[in-house]
């Protein structure tokens, strides 16, 4: 019997490496350099969780069509990691969705990172890094507060990502222009944001958005006269 055909084959790197990461955050939390803030209960729910989560890696180590474990893997472990942080009672506060996010994010880019040709696992990595971004930069930056621009940009970058690791990436242009257009509109966004309170700004934009519209037109219209000549 091959060894790719026993039920309990399994890749001893991802739970292996599940098991440290869980090895350390417990010794992080013993000796309160991370705190625990949850209940007696709450931190038994926290381990089960931890235990939920061992378990769905063990079994998507056989490879195969079991990729897909990983997802309720991941669940389990940052549920896991956010009630033994902040208990039940902050499970639904800000900080608690951004490490949520986060977890969530390193879950679908660990399938990426195992299984290449899911590629579309790093559109949902981006967009809930991007969540677990704009949460913290909400906080950090007051005047930019919960306008999604992280979020937006996280998004455009997931795109550029799936065709810089594409193998046909021919196949995959759709991506490129969809993530620099993203991108793109992201930073613009950003800027608006930051400098819309300056009358200055304004002035620039207009004089920009001016000069580019025109230019912009004249570009594609004379590619198009250069195209109809060229047709015979």
């Amino acid at each position: 019997m091959k060894a790719n055909d026993n039920f309990f084959f399994w890749r001893t790197g991802f739970v292996g490496t599940a098991l440290i990461l869980s090895g350390i955050f417990f010794l992080l939390t013993n000796f309160s350099i991370i705190p625990p803030v949850g209940q007696a209960t709450e931190r038994v729910i926290g381990i089960l969780l931890f235990v939920t989560g061992i378990v769905f890696a063990f079994f998507q180590g056989r490879g195969g069509g079991l990729f897909w474990f990983i997802i309720p893997a991941g669940v389990s472990f940052s549920f896991g990691i956010v009630i033994l942080i902040f208990g039940f009672a902050e499970i639904i506060g800000t900080l608690a969705a951004a490490l949520l996010s986060f977890g969530f994010g390193t879950t679908f880019l660990i399938i990426f990172l195992l299984q290449r040709a899911q590629w579309w696992a790093l559109l949902p990595a981006g967009s809930l890094y991007g969540l677990s971004l704009w949460i913290w930069m909400s906080m950090l930056q007051p005047e930019i507060g919960f306008h999604p621009v992280f979020l937006v940009l996280s998004i455009g970058l997931s795109f550029l990502a799936v065709y810089l690791f594409s193998v046909q990436k021919h196949k995959m242009r759709f991506s490129l222009y969809a993530g620099a257009i993203i991108v793109f509109c992201a930073f613009i966004y950003y800027f608006v944001i930051l400098f819309s309170k300056f009358i200055l700004f304004w002035a620039i934009l207009l004089i920009i958005v001016g000069i580019s519209v025109p230019l912009t037109f004249l570009i594609l219209n004379k590619r198009l006269l250069k195209k109809e000549a060229d047709t015979p």
